[in-house]
């Protein structure tokens, strides 16, 4: 299959909505997804982050707006999306009779791929997830876990250029949320894969991401790098250099251009320097100043949110934003079995 030129392994949706009679569970979506980068979509539950995906991904049809994946769109070229993607939803199927390699070369021959080029891909793909020793046991003996790898295996079968994960690392122990980070860093950075993350590990995703959007109730509520979230949020941008203490330390700092304000750490042993945004100079810049002041640094980092403050900080704005503007807007509440399994979707 060959993919489309035009916005090649890219995702991008106009205005998408999903409507479930008086409940829009995705509300006039508009998001870009540059080729070949790992965007992080987040949202509390119900946010409308799997009606989302499932509209991407061809499953399901929105109710008005449009999307391309790959430069296919979402409804005329459903299939053609389907055979170029790899989907781990939030909680997979499996034949719980199969070992693992025969569940992978089923999914291999449902996307016709070669039978020994299946079988290769199989035993490579068990490999990397960790399932190399459990491959003929059957599925019913996994783990949570250990079906969540194999899910993420499934998902690769059948080299996609594009991947949507819901969730990946849900069931995880700390070690096996390491080595599927590791391999989605290696698709990325090797394969160039497109990856599109919705995940509740906002740590996760401040690890693997540099953009991302961040919806609540259907609606966008902001998108950009990590950096421009935090900026949107009020977090400052500026520089943390931890030095030693001495006796002419303060003086020292003293007679540095910047507006710095300090804090003594550690029984007084170290200083933390908060070099304010706004300063023109590059970070190289300020740590030469430093070094040429006679400051023995110990440490620098960027000062800022992490990016749980910046979620709720948004999250918590936009949720004022909307009961000061409606505030006789409750949402009314999906009467049918299918409303209310799409509200939490």
């Amino acid at each position: 299959m060959k993919v489309s030129s035009t916005n090649n392994n890219s995702i991008s949706t106009s205005n998408l909505s999903k409507f479930y009679r008086s409940f829009r569970a995705v509300n006039s979506l508009t998001i870009d997804v540059s080729p070949g980068e790992i965007f992080g979509f987040l949202g509390p539950n119900g946010a409308g982050k799997t009606t989302t995906i499932r509209m991407l991904c061809g499953l399901l049809s929105p109710t008005s707006g449009n999307a391309k994946v790959a430069g296919f769109d979402i409804v005329k070229d459903s299939l053609k999306i389907r055979s170029i993607i790899g989907l781990l939803p939030e909680s997979s199927g499996f034949y719980n009779w199969m070992s693992a390699e025969e569940y992978l070369l089923y999914f291999a021959a449902l996307y016709k791929i070669d039978t020994h080029l299946g079988k290769k891909r199989a035993k490579d793909l068990l490999e990397k997830v960790g399932l190399a020793t459990k491959s003929f046991v059957p599925i019913s003996y996994y783990s949570r876990g250990m079906k969540q790898r194999l899910g993420l295996a499934r998902t690769l079968i059948n080299d996609p250029k594009i991947l949507f994960l819901d969730e990946p690392t849900l069931g995880l122990d700390p070690k096996g949320q390491q080595d599927i980070q590791k391999t989605l860093l290696e698709l990325n950075r090797e394969k160039k894969v497109t990856i599109f993350l919705s995940s509740h590990a906002l740590s996760e995703v401040s690890s693997l991401c540099r953009r991302g959007a961040i919806v609540i109730r259907g609606r966008l509520v902001a998108e950009g790098s990590i950096e421009e979230l935090r900026t949107l949020a009020g977090s400052s941008s500026g520089l943390v250099v931890r030095i030693l203490n001495s006796p002419s330390a303060q003086k020292e700092l003293s007679s540095l251009p910047y507006r710095i304000q300090t804090n003594t750490t550690d029984n007084n042993r170290l200083i933390d320097v908060n070099v304010s945004d706004g300063v023109s100079e590059s970070a190289n810049d300020i740590i030469d100043r430093f070094e040429k002041a006679g400051l023995q640094i110990y440490e620098i980092r960027r000062m800022g949110m992490s990016l749980e403050d910046v979620y709720f900080k948004l999250t918590e704005a936009k949720k004022k934003e909307d009961q000061q503007a409606h505030p006789e807007a409750q949402q009314q509440e999906p009467k049918s079995k299918e409303e209310q399994r799409q509200r939490h979707a």
